[in-house]
């Protein structure tokens, strides 16, 4: 499944962004807490020297729920496109994560993520407040075909524009490397 993403910071105010997203079906909230892990014997999991990051390994916590995930991420030069996502639900995060330190794995680095969900019929939109580095839009859809992916990136684009916030960036790092910089 490849999940082709936009994430974008802004200059509003948390209340006027949940306010825009308002209009949008809510879905839910989520406190979730990622920590990804390298493999000291190998290279794949680790960062480029610029942070990048092209290959993780992660355990995801929310709630009770835990899932193990492999995520290999897709450049067109030094542009993320999209990313190719393996994840599978498991029993107990402590024991999981017991085995994935027996295993060798060094911890990489914990993301502390709030997450307000909304979604409409293309897109899931993920406003999210990021522990130690603030607020962020996530806007994403999932594809199993072999589309144009710059061309939904900037469909994705097209929305986050139309929701009219103030000063958008776009980010071509996700947040456990902007955390590692």
């Amino acid at each position: 499944m490849k999940q082709i993403e936009v994430m974008v910071t802004f200059d509003n105010k948390k209340e006027e962004v949940l306010d825009v997203l308002s209009q949008i079906k809510y879905i839910g909230k989520k406190d979730i807490i990622d920590t990804y892990f390298i493999d000291p014997l190998r290279k794949n999991l680790e960062p480029e020297s610029d942070l990048r990051l092209n290959e993780t390994f992660r355990i995801r916590k929310y709630n009770d729920t835990c899932y193990l995930t492999y995520k290999k991420q897709h450049f067109k030069g030094k542009q993320w496109v999209y990313s190719d996502e393996y994840e599978t639900k498991v029993e107990n995060y402590e024991t999981i994560k017991q085995i994935v330190f027996l295993l060798g794995l060094e911890e990489l680095i914990t993301v502390h993520n709030k997450r307000t969900i909304f979604k409409n019929k293309d897109y899931e939109i993920v406003f999210e407040d990021v522990k130690n580095l603030g607020y962020f839009i996530e806007v994403e859809k999932l594809s199993n075909d072999d589309s144009n992916e710059l061309e939904i990136k900037e469909e994705i684009r097209s929305f986050i524009r139309s929701l009219k916030l103030k000063n958008v960036k776009e980010l071509n790092i996700g947040k456990n490397q902007f955390l590692l910089s």
